[in-house]
């Protein structure tokens, strides 16, 4: 089994493929989780934004995580205050989808930290925000 799971890794990452994967192991298993990293995909430019520094339970917590995902969009969308014309609508563009992708990310964290403050426990994984997007 080993030999063919380091084969589908080994394939994976020979074929370009980007991974970023936390495999958890049932409780009581291991102590921490097994993170496996990929060569990165030279085709799409990706930001992860941090929050374990803040608590999204409150309206100044998940304002300030908006901050930082809009951030993130404009530096992966590559933003430039320059832009005009059909820069501006690419941009825009771009900046859309990623959103489009933010927003369940944000809408899950703030939910995780919601159940936290309220029962103490949550089966909402903690992760980051990803922004990703195909580089042009």
């Amino acid at each position: 089994m080993f030999n063919r799971l380091n084969r589908s890794l080994t394939a994976a990452v020979l074929s370009g493929v980007t991974a970023s994967l936390v495999l958890a192991a049932p409780a009581g298993a291991q102590d921490s989780p097994v993170v496996v990293y990929g060569e990165p995909d030279q085709n799409i430019r990706t930001e992860r934004v941090s929050y374990a520094d803040l608590n999204l339970a409150s309206t100044s917590g998940e304002k300030k995580l908006n901050g930082r995902v809009d951030r993130a969009v404009e530096r992966v969308c590559l933003f430039d205050i320059g832009q005009r014309g059909s820069e501006v609508i690419q941009y825009k563009r771009c900046a859309g989808g990623a959103w489009d992708h933010a927003r369940p990310q944000i809408a899950q964290a703030v939910e995780r930290a919601r159940q936290l403050a309220q029962t103490g426990t949550t089966s909402i994984a903690a992760t980051a925000i990803t922004i990703s997007v195909p580089a042009n």
